[in-house]
């Protein structure tokens, strides 16, 4: 049986390698949106997190709230089941944007498989703010649509709010994001032609056969080209979130990336100006994510600006006058590899290290399974020496002291394997470096935005206070 699984969650910052999840709600329904169940999972704050004072003004967390949460290990087994449950379709409010990769690390870090509710036992992913940019641009009589300062906005909180949605909590409560998520959806879903037409966009299978069959049409030297529409909020109100582009063939290193170009900008970086092919960029799409392709038909067409139809038009000419680039330009691109870190830190090695090995699956599981059993001692340990793999090792150390910490265990091992203190330093040298070559949120960090917010702080209410000064001891105290 196919089930509808509505999240979210709300977490200590907005990097899903480093910060973490601090409360996860959803809600279960079946293909026709009737609920099901609903739970929500709070998970205490692990002692080698630096808390965001911007994420805690945003969500209103309290320590007291994550205090009686289960361990982060406890929540991951949780939520990894729920995800995996057959026939579960996972969507969210920019699920596939923020919280999907959030997960991904929660399990990652946890030696539980990253991937397999993206394709094992009849399970997918979907997103719904995708679908509301499609209702938003081509049936925008189907809702009321908020505007902040004359410009359109697609945040759920105001969408919620323009459109009366009954919520159970306040904004930025995971479960009351929830609730206004399926909201939404079952307005949408009134549209049953359209809805079904969006579902397409989330089946591999289907996303890969429908960008195949656009015709190509644009012609550089002997070479024929698509080009397409692309949505995304990411390319702003002012474009109705959707741009031109031409799709420039396959990655060769990472073959399910297909590479598009932007035909919207003022000038085409590396084709008719001077800048180096390293300082270009392309947008790399797989099958069935957040990015939607539509063909160049009229229909669609005509829901650009004509600034930007011109600037489409002009690009085309430029690509055609500069093929040879063009071409280099392509090559450059299909070649391209993600630079290898090597000092990664192995919660943010996801990617570099790539899937779990067969035998490091072994491993995990066996470290499960002793968990189970193990009264945590000085003993604890000694399913460590059972297991081979390096990255599976160093993971499952990490698990045992965040989880099950014991006063016995010595603390200045416990403080080299978390890096509690290169958390708490402020040199360069000793940054804790993530899998884009930036560096998780430490101490120093932390304590310059509270100073930044409390700048700002007079006129907030007691309870914020409160919270910015609990913040403030907090991180102060690691």
């Amino acid at each position: 049986m196919q089930t509808f699984l509505f999240y979210d969650l709300e977490t200590t910052g907005l990097n899903p390698a480093f910060d973490q999840v601090l409360t996860f709600a959803c809600i279960r329904t079946d293909l026709e949106l009737n609920e099901i169940e609903r739970q929500t999972i709070t998970i205490c704050l692990r002692k080698d997190i630096v808390p965001s004072p911007g994420a805690f003004l945003t969500h209103g967390l309290t320590y007291k709230e994550l205090e009686l949460g289960v361990t982060e290990y406890l929540a991951a087994q949780k939520i990894h089941k729920i995800f995996n449950t057959p026939g579960t379709i996972s969507l969210g409010y920019n699920s596939l944007g923020f919280d999907d990769e959030f997960l991904r690390f929660l399990f990652y870090r946890n030696l539980l498989d990253p991937y397999s509710h993206q394709y094992s036992n009849g399970c997918h992913r979907m997103d719904i703010l995708p679908i509301t940019i499609i209702f938003k641009i081509f049936h925008p009589d189907s809702l009321k649509w908020p505007k902040v300062n004359e410009k359109s906005s697609l945040k759920l909180e105001l969408i919620s709010k323009e459109n009366s949605f009954k919520i159970s909590g306040k904004a930025h409560e995971a479960m009351s994001d929830v609730e206004a998520v399926i909201a939404l959806t079952k307005i949408m879903f009134t549209k049953k032609d359209i809805w079904k037409y969006c579902l397409n966009f989330f089946n591999k299978t289907k996303d890969k056969v429908r960008i195949n069959n656009i015709k190509e049409e644009f012609r550089v030297d002997k070479k024929i080209f698509k080009i397409c529409l692309m949505l995304s909020t990411s390319f702003g109100s002012q474009n109705n979130y959707m741009v031109p582009v031409i799709h420039i063939g396959q990655s060769m290193a990472y073959k399910n990336q297909t590479l598009w170009m932007r035909l919207d900008l003022e000038e085409l970086p590396g084709i008719g100006s001077p800048i180096e092919l390293k300082e270009t960029f392309v947008i790399r799409k797989r099958p069935a994510d957040a990015l939607i392709v539509l063909p160049a038909l009229d229909r669609f067409w005509n829901k650009m600006s004509v600034v930007l139809k011109n600037s489409a038009k002009s690009n085309m000419e430029t690509i055609s006058r500069h093929g040879q680039r063009f071409f280099e330009f392509i090559k450059y691109h299909q070649e391209y590899k993600y630079p290898f870190i090597p000092d990664l830190d192995s919660d943010a090695a996801l990617y570099q290290d790539g899937f779990f090995s067969f035998n490091e699956k072994k491993q995990s599981s066996l470290f499960h399974g002793a968990l189970q059993k193990l009264k945590f001692d000085d003993n604890s340990f000694k399913i460590l020496d059972r297991i081979e793999s390096p990255r599976i090792k160093k993971l499952a150390k990490r698990i045992i002291f965040r989880n099950f910490m014991n006063e016995k265990w010595k603390t200045d091992e416990i403080e080299q394997t978390l890096n509690l203190n290169r958390l708490r330093s402020h040199l360069k040298e000793d940054q804790i470096i993530g899998y884009k070559n930036d560096i998780k949120y430490n101490c120093h960090q932390g304590l310059l935005e509270l100073k930044e917010i409390e700048q700002e702080s007079i006129n907030r209410d007691a309870d914020t206070r409160e919270m910015l000064h609990w913040l403030k001891k907090y991180i102060k105290n690691l």
